[in-house]
């Protein structure tokens, strides 16, 4: 299969194709449409503390949702970070809920649900990925955070696999926009029932791939759609930032040759963002060795981090916006 279908086919699928480090063909988890909160079992269960709280937000579209493979850490990374990571964080919480784009290209789309935490906030651990074999930024996250920030910080996720800058969350009316406001705003609801007292501090963006590709591209439209995308998010969520301005972290996407159509300027976009605010940073993955060429083992998916660089992903975000926190 040639280098670029390759990254079409692994772009928008998913959700519906999981490869497995150990080439078993586990599949991920799929729903409906409809949102499908679900309880916190006695493994994943926070304990919360009373008092002041940070909170920041993950959001993007697949390497925010996380595909990268639980059972490809031990190769990578090693068996102690695959029993750490597996046990979790008991003093991050996180409330996230995940979503693919389905049938692309214009016609007949829409969004599937792929896994969900919005009852109530859990520990950070495995599985809170695309399904529970996968996982996204906030185990490193809250690897780098958890011994400065334990008990006060808190991650809520709402990302979108296949989801592109213009379509889906420009607008207050794009699709994902308002379910992600809305999300976030009930997430912060939920942490003052439980006797904390929450500030909304850093916004984590891990997107652009979805932009790159020929059918989506506008020529040097980016910067504009991010603009308007974060404007509004910042005026949406202004109630919660405690009169602060919220940061938003953003970094570049992959720029390997074959993989998509223009991520160099898409990349060029995010810098000329970064650029107009002391408030906007941006994260240079190509500068800090972050690849995607590696796993699963057998047949690289080059669209997705691997998980030694999914885990620095989440390093990356925490060390950038941790200067922001109480």
């Amino acid at each position: 299969m040639k280098i670029k279908n390759l990254a079409k086919f692994f772009l928008f699928m998913p959700m519906t194709i999981a490869l497995s480090c150990c080439s078993n063909n586990s599949k991920t988890d799929t729903s409906s449409n409809t949102p499908q909160p679900t309880s916190s079992t006695s493994k994943e269960q926070y304990h919360f503390l009373p008092g002041p709280v940070d909170v920041v937000i993950v959001s993007g579209q697949s390497n925010g949702v996380g595909i990268s493979h639980n059972n490809c850490i031990t190769r990578s990374i090693g068996a102690a970070a695959y029993r750490k990571y597996m046990n979790g964080f008991e003093n991050i919480g996180i409330a996230y809920d995940c979503w693919t784009k389905e049938n692309k290209y214009g016609k007949n789309e829409y969004y599937s649900q792929n896994k969900c935490k919005n009852l109530d906030f859990v520990k950070v651990m495995l599985g809170q990925g695309n399904g529970s074999t996968t996982f996204g930024p906030e185990i490193g996250i809250a690897e780098e955070l958890s011994e400065s920030h334990g008990n006060r910080l808190f991650i809520i996720k709402y990302a979108c696999g296949a989801s592109n800058l213009k379509d889906d969350w420009m607008e207050k009316d794009s699709p994902m926009y308002p379910r992600f406001i809305n999300f976030i705003k009930l997430q912060m609801a939920n942490l003052v029932k439980h006797g904390c007292e929450p500030t909304l501090r850093a916004f984590c963006w891990m997107q652009g791939e979805g932009d790159a590709w020929k059918t989506y591209y506008e020529n040097n439209q980016y910067e504009n759609h991010l603009d308007k995308f974060v404007g509004n998010v910042r005026s949406d969520l202004a109630e919660y930032t405690g009169g602060n301005n919220l940061v938003f972290v953003d970094a570049t996407i992959n720029e390997m040759d074959g993989v998509w159509d223009y991520p160099k300027e898409i990349n060029d976009s995010k810098r000329s963002f970064a650029a107009k605010s002391e408030y906007n940073l941006l994260i240079d993955t190509q500068a800090e060795g972050l690849h995607t060429d590696q796993e699963p083992f057998d047949e690289p998916d080059l669209c997705h981090y691997d998980t030694e660089s999914q885990v620095k992903l989440g390093h990356l975000f925490a060390q950038a916006f941790k200067p922001f926190l109480s």
